[in-house]
């Protein structure tokens, strides 16, 4: 009637409850009796109910005060004060309240500790830009702040005066996507089975190898620094426990250089096995002192604004726990700028040695790609188009592939194009590439992935018996992706793969992006800065259409009124009239999701069903789905590179 200043909330049809003042009433509108519940909120903020407990709470308000709403006996309260906002979650046994004090935490409604109390699930707490920690009781965490990020710390129990950085246990405890996971889970009551409990902090090794940068000197010429990395094993005074000494990686402007030793490719899942290779052997002059010194001389770049460059290393002790992150200033000098140029590598396979493979535009997607991609401003173009086509001479198989990207990487440029030569391929735009340049990479064809989740591009002369799965020692394993990629240097390095379950390249279920010292593709991209565009998920098809005439997924890259056209302006988000790098590979991400459903598509047949006889095996062919969600990965800023320029 006027005055009130509070919340009110219906519970069914019949009940009303209404918090305001330090007092909750509800009120039997059947019977129009009203009822103090013996619980309040001086300023009461949220008010809920799930049918079996209410809940009230405001920013006044050191608790949550909860209510039986069956027998309208009081319950212990939510230890979470200042509460602003609340409610349960639909159709999930989870309860979440926001405080300006304390974050925003999530309660397990259906798991009730002895005293009544909910279970935590997790708490997010949230920083100056829009960055934020989630954090569950036992400590598993999922963030957007760096890795070195100063914003929090470890701190454990047994050892209170030891602070340790965020990523100190990254590799155990950082979980991306935390807390739609964990409610997810919690409402279908499977969290043991799908979320993995992480190794005790308390059984882990936190004895620590020291890293420090001890110089940085100028090497022959001023596009050179010769980086002294000196890494000093810890040893706990009390206990004597020894750290180790793992991996030494050395980074500049964060991306990778280098590390010790040169490690297999393959993921060692296995501690024992990653111990094995990745100890690194005391080998000066002082043998047995506990004290490493390396050398890496490093390429630098040589435009204008890359003058100053940051130098950071790191290392790991015995139970892959990382040290903290060393990183040191410096200033090359002044320099004649090279003239930067753009690599555009475009790989289409129509044409397999089994032609029940065989496609029908992956040749025109490499070529569409090619020619879109022709003048990049700013940059001298170095282009290559590779094509297998059907009647053609060119037979796209790894060794193709592999000698482009040794060319890239700086074998002889002379012996390169003699074995490119030999295959019908003019491989005289290829050289070494340098810290100024670019590279895009694109790859259309047939790609497959292992139940592990293992992934593989299938080059022309895959062996693939029918019925089975493929050989793949013939085919092109994301381990030697790795390895070929990792010798490339260069201020952007850009991978489309236009293939089936080319998701799995990164995501297979074992990366996470942050400094785990690993060895995937995923681990290479987020320490080289590659950004990776694949075609679909991990466990679904690529598609292409008659139509069309090529992949989805390279149609929406350069097709005429596509991603280079900026459709509806969606494209140059930052509407500075120009389509960066950045720009031009998430626009597949959001527009395959609706592409599907234009008219000019036909019937998209997928790759995995193009041809008359070939089937995945042991996959039951299904009516055609239309759609198709690429997926980017990129965990690097902004690309600064221009693809092209608007008129405006």
């Amino acid at each position: 009637t006027g005055g009130f200043v509070g919340k009110i909330k219906f519970i069914g049809d019949d009940i009303l409850f209404f918090s305001s003042n330090g007092a909750t009433i509800f009120w039997a509108i059947s019977s129009d009796e009203l009822e103090d519940t013996q619980i309040g909120s001086i300023v009461t903020n949220m008010v809920d109910s799930d049918g079996q407990t209410f809940a009230v709470g405001g920013a006044l308000d050191d608790v949550i005060g909860r209510l039986n709403f069956t027998d309208n006996n009081v319950m212990a309260p939510l230890d979470f004060g200042n509460a602003i906002a609340g409610g349960y979650m639909l159709d999930k046994p989870v309860f979440w309240a926001l405080s300006a004090l304390e974050g925003l935490r999530f309660w397990n409604t259906g798991a009730t500790l002895p005293d009544g109390q909910w279970q935590i699930l997790l708490t997010t707490y949230f920083f100056a830009g829009q960055s934020f920690v989630a954090v569950t009781p036992e400590g598993r965490y999922d963030t957007n702040l760096p890795p070195d990020s100063k914003a929090f710390r470890w701190l454990m129990a047994d050892a209170p005066n030891q602070s340790l950085a965020p990523q100190t246990f990254m590799r155990d405890y950082f979980s991306p996507g935390l807390t739609e996971r964990l409610t997810s889970c919690t409402a279908a009551g499977n969290c043991a089975s799908v979320i993995k409990q992480p190794r005790p902090i308390a059984k882990l090794n936190r004895v620590l190898p020291n890293v420090k940068i001890t110089s940085v000197v100028a090497g022959a010429t001023p596009d050179e620094a010769l980086v002294s990395v000196e890494i000093t094993e810890g040893v706990d005074p009390v206990t004597g426990r020894r750290s180790g000494v793992y991996n030494p990686r050395l980074f500049r402007d964060n991306r990778f250089v280098a590390h010790w030793p040169n490690e297999p490719f393959e993921l060692q899942d296995k501690l024992e096995d990653w111990r094995k290779l990745n100890r690194l052997v005391d080998q000066d002059d002082k043998p047995g002192d506990g004290v490493y010194h390396h050398q890496e001389l490093v390429t630098l770049p040589s435009g204008a604004g890359t003058e100053k460059q940051i130098f950071s290393a790191y290392a790991f002790n015995d139970d892959r726990v990382k040290s903290e992150t060393f990183d040191i200033e410096y200033t090359r000098a002044p320099m004649q700028p090279y003239q930067p140029r753009a690599f555009v590598i475009s790989i289409g396979i129509d044409s397999y040695v089994e032609t029940r493979l065989d496609l029908n535009y992956a040749a025109a997607d490499a070529r569409l790609l090619g020619e879109k991609l022709a003048d990049i401003p700013g940059y001298k173009m170095h282009k290559l188009i590779v094509t297998g086509e059907k009647g053609g001479k060119t037979q796209v198989d790894a060794f193709v592939i592999s000698t482009i990207l040794a060319m890239l990487a700086g074998i002889d440029p002379d012996e390169g194009m003699k074995v490119l030569a030999e295959y019908g391929i003019d491989g005289s735009t290829l050289a070494q590439s340098t810290p100024d340049d670019i590279i895009i990479i694109s790859f259309s064809g047939h790609g497959w992935a292992q139940k592990e989740g293992d992934f593989f591009l299938i080059p022309a002369n895959g062996i693939w018996p029918a019925g089975k799965d493929p050989d793949v020692a013939s085919l092109i394993s994301s381990s030697e992706l790795t390895m070929w990629l990792r010798f490339i240097n260069a201020a952007d390095i850009a991978l489309i793969i236009d293939a089936c379950y080319s998701g799995a390249a990164v995501d297979s279920g074992k990366f996470k992006p942050g400094p785990m010292g690993d060895s995937g593709l995923g681990q290479l991209a987020y320490d080289k800065g590659i950004r990776i565009l694949a075609a679909t998920q991990a466990d679904n098809v690529a598609l292409e259409d008659a139509n069309l005439r090529h992949g989805l997924l390279t149609y929406s890259l350069g097709w005429d009124d596509e991603a280079l056209a900026n459709p509806n302006g969606l494209v140059d988000f930052d509407k500075d009239a120009k389509i960066n790098l950045t720009e031009w590979m998430l626009y597949p991400t959001w527009r395959l999701l609706s592409l599907g459903e234009d008219k000019q598509v036909s019937g998209l047949n997928s790759n995995e069903q193009t041809g008359s006889s070939f089937a995945f095996p042991k996959r039951t062919r299904t009516a055609t789905k239309k759609i198709q969600a690429p997926s980017l990965f990129d965990f690097t800023a902004t690309s600064p590179v221009i693809v092209k320029e608007l008129a405006k």
